[in-house]
Order: C-alpha cells, then structure tokens, then sequence
C-alpha cells in the first residue's frame, strides 16, 4: 500500500517574509545548508511577488512552488494569476485547497477544478486535505474522506502522475502549542487515505500517490513523523522560515 520514495519537504510560507531581500536571505541559508544533501526534494512556495527573484536565487536540488493558481479561461480576472503566469516562473508545484482558502476563499468545484487543471498542465498538485476538529467519535475520517472525492472524482488515472496528498489536520496549523498529530495516528490516516485513493482509482494507482503531513511540523518532530507516521514528506510552515531550523529539519531527515 506504501510505495518508500525520496522524502518530499515542502516551505509554505503564506504571507512572508516582509521584503525581498529578506526571502533571498532565507533561501540562500537553506541552499547553503543542505548543498550536499541529496535524499531529500526540497519546495519553496513563496508569496507570488517573490517568485521571480527567489527563481534566480535557488539551487538545481531546490524546486519552486506557488501557493494557489487561477485555472479559468480569459484574462479579465483582477488579482488572480493564472497557470501559464506560474509555468513561466519556473514553479513545479503548485498547492490546491489549503485550510485558509477553504476558509474564506476556494469552494469544492473550485478545489476541483484546480485541481484538475494544475495536473492537466503538467504540474504537480499538492491537495491540502484535513479535519478542522478531532473527535473522539471519528467524524474527522468522513470529512477527509469527502474532501478527497470531492476534489478527485472524475479524474482520469493518467493524470494522477503529478498528484501529491498533503494531509494537514486544521487544528494542528500552528497552534499555540505547537502540538503535531502524533506519528501512530498520522498512520491510521495515512492508511485511511490510501484506501480512499484505492476505491477512487485502483491501487496501483493509489499506491504511487506520495502523502505529505502538514501541521507544527518542526526540527524536533519531522523525522519521527515521517518514518514512523509512514508519509512520503512534509509540508512545513512557520518553520520554513527559519532558515537555520529548517536546514536542521531536512538534514535529520536526510540521516
């Protein structure tokens, strides 16, 4: 059910830092850091603003993402940035339906639809999933669940190649805590998803889907969780922007 690939890392970092310079600064700390370290493939999805610049700036071992796209037709979207706008940045990965949007901006059809076009384009989608609460009743499993046909259904298998689960429980988003799912839970769910991806597409299929965690992911706890929660990387937030704490992350990872 668990296909072992290179470990996925992917930076999130939403609305930061405040300046270029300061996102340079960050990501020539993380190139320097983890130069010599191959075992791991490592994102940074910066504010579009600073996309251009930090292409410039980044290694051969470092790819570059974009937290969310326009996939519509016509140019008379203001605000929006379109697929072909991101392809030409030299971005590969692209999230589809973090928390924060589905909270105030991105309906299923559009998670769908974005779905479906990022992968269409020939770039990675990397779809946000997670619960806003855990129970002790389980109601959190349906709600994945729903979150992830409704977002998949009617997708054809070959476009799956470029599809990447990122599994991020909302209530584990920074929280002042900073209390990661743990990683024998983090199991149950990633075996849950695998058998939704399986009744969706086949296992051959669900089996090559790679499953990221999201949510307090931080130096301390990224290794446990990724080799004992059984996912195939991480999607990291406020820590990524740490540069220091970040290059630790990725090489405990990498030992």
């Amino acid at each position: 059910m668990f296909k072992k690939t290179k470990p996925l890392v992917i930076a999130n970092w939403k609305m930061n830092p405040e300046t270029e310079q300061e996102a340079k600064n960050i990501v020539l700390e993380i190139k320097e850091g983890i130069k010599n370290i191959k075992k791991i493939s490592t994102v940074i999805c910066p504010p579009v603003i600073f996309m251009d610049s930090i292409k410039k700036t980044l290694s051969k071992s470092i790819y570059l993402g974009a937290q969310d796209a326009f996939v519509g037709s016509g140019s008379s979207h203001t605000g929006e940035i379109s697929l072909e706008m991101i392809k030409k940045t030299g971005a590969k990965y692209i999230l589809v339906g973090h928390s924060e949007r589905r909270e105030t901006e991105d309906t299923e059809e559009e998670i769908r639809e974005k779905v479906s076009g990022v992968l269409k384009s020939d770039l990675k989608a990397v779809l946000c999933i997670g619960e806003n609460e855990r129970s002790e009743h389980g109601d959190y499993y349906h709600e994945v669940k729903i979150q992830i046909i409704s977002a998949l259904t009617g997708l054809q298998k070959k476009y799956t190649k470029n599809l990447i689960i990122a599994y991020e429980p909302v209530w584990a988003i920074g929280n002042k805590e900073n209390k990661a799912l743990n990683s024998e839970n983090l199991y149950e769910m990633a075996i849950f998803i695998k058998k939704t991806l399986n009744d969706l597409f086949g296992q051959e299929v669900a089996k090559n889907i790679p499953i990221l965690y999201g949510g307090s992911v931080n130096k301390n706890n990224a290794k446990e969780l990724l080799e004992n929660g059984k996912v195939n990387g991480l999607l990291v937030g406020r820590e990524s922007l740490k540069g220091q704490n970040f290059v630790e992350m990725i090489k405990k990872i990498a030992v």
